[in-house]
């Protein structure tokens, strides 16, 4: 594999060259396949004969679609504060939330563009092809962060496709300056609406979501919700934004992300909620790793981050897995790397076996790119060539971060990489 020092930076580059990746493994398959890509596409899978292209050995290695990271605040990632004392006697949701609006008021553009450069540098040395990017648009920040963005989606194009949602991480109820912010955002740079009814007063959750629902279809943009977020029964706004998806008709162009409060309700509460989530054609995306850390009551202390992920794969819900956050005021952890992500899911909702580690690779690979609307990749002739190589050959090996490299692919040009590795010393008292 090449050495990722030797990669592709950021930046305008020309076509790809033609690459060959030889003894290759794919996904359900055990052998050993040569894969030709050419003009940014798979051409032929299978013994592919010499030529000129590129080669690279894969050993043996899995061949599989890029990574798609379908959640993640990007304006805030790399900003962890540490916590002050005197925040500690809040809950943490109440302290992540008043330690963001501290600490965004005082983002520049330089602070907020390397952080964010050092995030999207993160995500393609791991794999990810495609990363939907939530950004706070408020009166507090105003469309600063947007702006940032939009220029890094343009800077780093041959990178990763980079999808901008204008979030509000404050009320719009309550303020009409805010929602005039999300409709600018939406003519000036944003792909996608955002939003959090948790964020309002409990009788202003369903304003919440009505205003949503008629910005997304006045500005024709699809829709992308933070849902139910506290593991609280009561809660019923996946319920209610299931409803107006149909009612508006903008069914299959909305999304859910969290839905926490799914994982606490009785079985005939979930099924009714879960049949409206279906009617919509709303796929979710469960967020574990920082809502195992805040959310819940301690009753059930596994299956409440990924909102009773049993109950949505077995009815065909479609189901994503994303990062949130990384080393912020949400969450102090974290690596953007979807294999940590699918690993947790897995651990989360008790999934182990071979079958279970294909679903949970799938939510961050498949499901993620049906969730932001990407076509779906992966080593079939005629796919896009957004590809991770891994020089290890199973998803098991894949899942734990086994030591080994990565090398990812896009649009058939090696864009980055990482590499981990063990090592140990013999002393004097070993034979």
């Amino acid at each position: 594999m090449p050495d990722p020092d030797q990669v592709a930076g950021s930046g305008s580059l020309s076509g790809p060259d033609p690459l060959v990746i030889r003894n290759a493994r794919i996904l359900d398959s055990d052998a050993l396949v040569d894969v030709r890509i050419d003009g940014g596409h798979v051409v032929a899978v299978g013994a592919v004969p010499a030529g000129r292209e590129e080669v690279i050995d894969a050993q043996g290695g899995l061949l599989a679609p890029a990574f798609v990271e379908p959640h993640f605040h990007i304006d805030k990632a790399l900003s962890f504060p540490g916590l002050p004392a005197a925040m500690t006697q809040a809950g943490p949701v109440e302290a992540a939330v008043e330690r963001t609006r501290l600490a965004k008021a005082r983002f520049t553009p330089d602070d907020l563009r390397g952080r964010a450069m050092r995030s999207i540098e993160l995500a393609v040395g791991h794999g990810v092809g495609t990363l939907r990017a939530h950004v706070d648009v408020d009166p507090v920040g105003g469309l600063r962060a947007l702006e940032v963005m939009a220029e890094l989606r343009e800077d780093c194009r041959d990178l990763i496709d980079l999808q901008l949602v204008a979030f509000p991480q404050e009320s719009i109820v309550r303020d009409g300056a805010a929602r005039r912010l999300l409709g600018a955002a939406l003519t000036s740079g944003a792909d996608v609406l955002g939003g959090a009814p948790d964020v309002e007063e409990p009788r202003d959750r369903r304003r919440h979501i009505e205003l949503l629902v008629e910005l997304a279809r006045d500005h024709d943009v699809p829709l992308d919700v933070h849902c139910d977020y506290s593991y609280d029964p009561a809660q019923r706004d996946l319920l209610f934004l299931a409803e107006q998806t149909v009612e508006a008709g903008l069914t299959g162009q909305v999304r859910a992300g969290h839905c926490c409060a799914l994982d606490a309700y009785d079985d005939d509460v979930a099924a009714e909620v879960v049949a409206a989530v279906r009617a919509a054609r709303i796929d979710i995306c469960v967020c574990p790793m920082g809502n195992l850390l805040l959310v819940g009551d301690g009753a059930r202390p596994l299956g409440r981050g990924v909102a009773r992920l049993d109950t949505l794969l077995a009815n065909g819900v479609t189901v994503a897995a994303g990062s949130d956050n990384v080393h912020d005021m949400w969450f102090p952890f974290g690596r953007l790397d979807p294999a940590e992500v699918a690993m947790v899911t897995a651990v989360a909702a008790r999934l182990w076996t071979d079958r279970a580690a294909r679903q949970v690779f799938d939510m961050v690979t498949v499901n993620a790119a049906h969730y932001v609307g990407a076509p779906a990749t992966g080593a079939w002739v005629g796919s896009v060539a957004d590809l991770v190589l891994f020089s290890v050959g199973t998803l098991h090996d894949v899942l734990r971060n086994a030591p080994g490299r990565r090398t990812t692919i896009k649009r058939g040009r090696v864009v980055g990489g990482s590499e981990s590795r063990v090592w140990t010393r013999r002393g004097p008292t070993w034979a």
